[in-house]
């Protein structure tokens, strides 16, 4: 697991990742997934660089709090080849940490917890979940509590609140 903080970070935002554990997070959700040979990137940035692969990669341009990039397509699509020394690595994940703790103030709750959320939501794409439709957002939700409960009592901290996603086509 690679954790990359961008440059452009300030030191507030970069106490907030430091806070946030995202690297002991993730090393430990796959752990729990059973997928300890698994590697990913997780990078930190800012609205001006996520708006910028938002665009480029999903055709928005806009700002988002978290992007996700499997490595292998879980139902067709990708045209590359992973090499052989890297047949473990399932993808990339990128948060905006500004973006994030702004929605995390609007929603008054904890900026480290909203970027945990993120961390495992980005995973769970990775690994082909997701919330177009109802049962799927059930089923992404679900595994998203489970995995966020898992962390909070290896931290020894009550599992957070973690809000039912909606579907989105």
């Amino acid at each position: 697991m690679r954790l990359q903080q961008a440059s452009v970070l300030s030191r507030a935002e970069r106490d907030l990742v430091k806070a946030a554990a995202l690297d002991a997070l993730l090393s430990g959700a796959l752990a729990d997934l059973e997928l300890t040979a698994a590697s990913l990137n997780c990078r930190l940035t800012d609205p001006l660089e996520i708006r910028r692969l938002n665009h480029t990669f999903a055709n928005q341009d806009e700002v988002t709090d978290v992007l996700a990039f499997a490595a292998v397509a879980v139902e067709g699509g990708r045209d590359f080849v992973i090499p052989s020394s890297e047949m473990d690595f399932i993808g990339d994940i990128v948060i905006s940490v500004a973006t994030a703790a702004e929605r995390a103030g609007l929603a008054r709750v904890d900026a480290a917890a909203e970027l945990r959320l993120l961390a495992i939501h980005g995973l769970l794409h990775l690994l082909g979940h997701d919330h177009h439709q109802p049962a799927s957002a059930s089923r992404m939700t679900t595994a998203t509590r489970r995995l966020l409960s898992r962390d909070a009592s290896r931290r020894g901290v009550p599992a957070p609140r973690v809000p039912a996603l909606k579907a989105q086509a």
